[in-house]
């Protein structure tokens, strides 16, 4: 009798776990609204652009600020653009310069207040705001052609150029949150830059910092297998080890087979984050240091693993004490600095939101099991 209760509350807990994979691959699979991507049939605000914006293309140019470029040569010596970014109560822009610098380039800038779109060209001849001047430039705008609309969250600045091939450095700003640009159209400082040469005809960004690669450049490769490897397989695998070993020896060989697996992918993610450029990003020093500490203890517990103990071994007590206290470590470090790559990143709000549900789910599902032990020891 105690031995079909205990596999009926094995099976209880197999499920809750098959439960915390499902919620977090749902969680994952979502999109926020005020998201926009390259996959999408087109530009969601098309019947407020005063052109058409059918067959574009598209590509992310600026991850970090979530800046999606749409472009297309319409005409004879005419280039249509649609540039999207989160709307934070500030302006976007986008300049054009021969040699990639800021001085002496010609850029669009837009925003948006009270419902009202504003497109206006600035000429930059210096780097503080009283030395771009509004309403110059170099640019040929197509009259009536302009427009800067807020839509869901996020800010669509559309215009039209006439020019034979717009010049090959595009340079893209973004102000600080929540300040608008007054009457007279100067510029508060911009919050943020990024640049990049760009080839209109294959639409490829050639700096390093750009983002042609779709939707998973280089460094959301680098998250999402971190986040998978030290933010989901380890602390699953935590949870074989400790709520299934009534299940025995089946606790163990998962247990194994999840922890190798994630301790690959890790190894995969960390070799992929050292190879990226980290230039002019904020607390990356503090996100790699945890980043190394976390393999560091993950390498430990692989060397744990081969130097086990026997179950008899005077010893053996103290070696459960260090790979359970080292292992738990470990997740704990990995979440948080799992969200300090995001926050670094400047991520999308749904990656952050899908795995905070996880993170959520996992520990009630934890607080659940901890609570059946309790309850189990008594009885």
């Amino acid at each position: 009798m105690g031995a079909a209760s205990s596999s009926s509350s094995s099976v209880r807990h197999l499920l809750l776990l098959c439960l915390l994979c499902f919620c977090f691959a749902l969680a994952v699979s979502q999109q926020q609204p005020s998201s926009d991507s390259c996959s999408s049939a087109g530009v969601a605000v098309s019947h407020l652009v005063p052109f058409n914006s059918s067959a574009f293309r598209c590509l992310t140019v600026w991850k970090q600020e979530d800046f999606v470029l749409r472009y297309k040569n319409t005409g004879e010596s005419q280039w249509s653009f649609i540039l999207s970014a989160p709307d934070k109560g500030t302006y976007v822009a986008v300049g054009f310069s021969g040699k990639g610098l800021m001085v002496g380039s010609s850029a669009v800038v837009g925003w948006s207040s009270g419902g009202k779109g504003t497109v206006k060209q600035y000429y930059l001849t210096g780097k503080s705001p009283d030395e771009c001047y509004p309403d110059k430039g170099r640019l040929t705008l197509v009259k009536n052609k302009a427009v800067a609309v807020s839509h869901s969250g996020r800010l669509y600045l559309a215009f039209e150029l006439y020019t034979d091939l717009p010049q090959p450095h595009l340079i893209y700003a973004v102000g600080p949150d929540g300040n608008l640009p007054p009457s007279d159209g100067v510029l508060p400082m911009h919050r943020s830059m990024h640049s990049h040469a760009f080839n209109y005809t294959s639409g490829m960004a050639s700096s390093s910092g750009g983002s042609g690669n779709g939707g998973f450049p280089p460094e959301r490769r680098h998250g999402l297998l971190a986040m998978m490897a030290w933010g989901v397989l380890m602390p699953l695998g935590m949870m074989a080890a400790r709520y299934f070993r009534r299940v025995d020896p089946y606790w163990f060989y998962a247990h194994m087979a999840i922890q190798v697996v994630a301790f690959a992918v890790g190894i995969a993610s960390a070799v992929l984050g050292f190879r990226l450029n980290d230039d002019g990003l904020k607390n990356v020093d503090v996100h790699r240091a945890l980043g190394i500490a976390i393999l560091a203890m993950a390498s430990l517990q692989v060397m744990a693993f081969l130097a086990r103990p026997d179950k008899t071994s005077k010893v053996r007590r103290y070696w459960n004490w260090y790979h359970h206290y080292v292992g738990r470590a470990a997740i704990v470090v990995a979440i948080g600095n799992i969200f300090l790559g995001l926050h670094i990143a400047q991520e999308v709000s749904a990656y952050i939101v899908s795995y905070g549900v996880f993170v959520a789910v996992w520990v009630i599902a934890v607080a659940a099991f901890e609570m059946n032990r309790c309850y189990s020891d008594d009885d």
